[in-house]
């Protein structure tokens, strides 16, 4: 009776040995699926951080001030040919290549902050007259720090535009990618790429927030095209606008 009862005593103390030992076996096997996990994700994380911060490839060539001031004067001649025939009655349309749009958006913005800066009396009293003097010449390292705030390209039948913020000591850099036309005298803009520095981001992810963005009336009101534009698209890799 002895015998039997410490021959169970002993098997049992085996077993909850061996039941001990697989529970600790388990128990490490999760944790190392834990931390390996967990490493994959903060690596995952690292990526998508690097490659947010990270600067793309520019949008558009760089500009000189040689070419600024004549492609920005071709685009405002241009433009002032679509308004005069309109105002005559006539019809039409022009194209503009990325160069000419470039320049124009870069030369206007550095000018306007001139404006800004310069004391009241010094100020132009009509800013609508763009073949009035613009001011001093250009230089180039105004236009390559305004060009990499703001630039566009067109490809194909979309329009490419890369911005440059500051977040958190940091310039971050957004790339959209998208359609152009006009609707009821505004501008619309249909996105079809996203990119953070270059980290791709679906586009159904942020559209719903652009379009908000852009449907707000104080922003809404900049999208205003003028009077005698009828409509704007990007076509063979240029700009076109028609005149109404």
């Amino acid at each position: 009776m002895s015998a039997r009862f410490f021959a169970r005593n002993e098997i049992s103390t085996l077993a909850l040995r061996r039941n001990g030992l697989e529970s600790r076996a388990m128990a490490s096997t999760g944790s190392t699926i834990y931390k390996t996990v967990r490493w994959i994700v903060v690596v995952a994380l690292l990526i998508v951080v690097f490659m947010m911060l990270k600067r793309p490839a520019p949008a558009a060539a760089p500009l000189t001030a040689a070419t600024v001031a004549e492609k920005s004067t071709e685009f405002n001649t241009k433009l002032q040919s679509l308004q005069s025939a309109q105002e005559q009655g006539g019809g039409g349309e022009a194209t503009f290549t990325s160069e000419e749009v470039n320049s124009f958006i870069t030369d206007s913005s550095i000018r306007a902050a001139q404006q800004a800066a310069a004391p009241p009396s010094m100020a132009p009293s009509d800013t609508s007259d763009t073949t009035a003097d613009a001011g001093p010449p250009l230089t180039d390292e105004e236009i390559r720090q305004a060009q990499e705030k703001t630039q566009v390209a067109f490809e194909g039948d979309e329009v490419v535009a890369q911005t440059m913020v500051e977040r958190y000591g940091r310039n971050i850099y957004l790339t959209v990618r998208g359609k152009l036309n006009a609707q009821n005298g505004y501008l619309e803009f249909k996105p079809t790429a996203f990119k953070i520095g270059e980290f791709s981001v679906p586009v159904s992810l942020v559209n719903d927030r652009l379009q908000e963005k852009l449907a707000e009336p104080e922003t809404h009101e900049k999208l205003k095209l003028p009077a005698f534009i009828a409509d704007l698209y990007v076509q063979n890799g240029q700009l076109t606008i028609k005149q109404k």
